[in-house]
């Protein structure tokens, strides 16, 4: 029964090994990075699709608590997963008074520029996140071009703008490229690992 049990317990961790996210974040020593840490990131598969187009929930993190300007807000942040964007939506953001706008098109020193083929940007005004801090998530829908999405290795590219309390660019504009990651769901081997060791458990609680 043990030699059961232990050959379950590896067949899991294999399987949850296997299904687990292999997230590449750049910083925080990278040029533009200023000490924060930033991956992108989505499940794999878009969330819906069309004859043309695919959409993507595309998930944006920065771990601020790093963070070595002198900035005190996060104020914008851009991104960009393939050069033939369609439409977009924010489907969630760190919470600022006033919320976030967005608009397709890059970012420059003085907020989103609405030029830069292929950028998505959100923007908190004279608002923001505070900085030095946690981390913060940004969750966009983007409808591409079918076919379209970037994902070799750096092949997508962010930009972020800190600013001081008078909104104010601090620091340089992170301008970076990066590795879109898949997120994968948990394999299947993992559930069968599971549901294996949990059968193996009970039968020799059982006895």
């Amino acid at each position: 029964m043990r030699s059961l049990v232990g050959s379950l317990l590896t067949l899991a961790a294999l399987g949850l090994a296997a299904g687990s996210a292999s997230a590449d974040p750049i910083g925080p020593d990278c040029g533009t990075c200023q000490g924060s840490i930033y991956t992108l990131e989505y499940g794999g598969s878009p969330i819906s699709s069309t004859s043309t187009t695919e959409t993507f929930r595309i998930t944006f993190t920065i771990d601020t608590s790093g963070y070595n300007g002198a900035a005190t807000v996060l104020n914008a942040v851009a991104v960009k997963v393939s050069s033939a964007l369609v439409g977009m939506s924010l489907f969630s953001a760190p919470f600022v008074a006033g919320g976030w706008t967005t608009w397709m098109g890059g970012l420059n020193a003085n907020g989103c520029s609405g030029s830069g083929s292929g950028f998505d940007c959100a923007y908190a005004g004279s608002t923001g996140v505070s900085v030095p801090d946690g981390t913060y998530v940004w969750v966009f829908d983007l409808e591409i071009a079918t076919g379209a999405l970037f994902t070799a290795p750096d092949s997508s590219s962010i930009k972020v703008r800190y600013a001081d309390d008078y909104n104010t660019k601090v620091g340089d504009l992170v301008s970076e490229n990066i590795t879109l990651q898949v997120i994968p769901e948990p394999s299947s081997a993992a559930l069968l690992g599971g549901g294996l060791l949990a059968l193996a458990i009970a039968r020799r609680s059982r006895r």
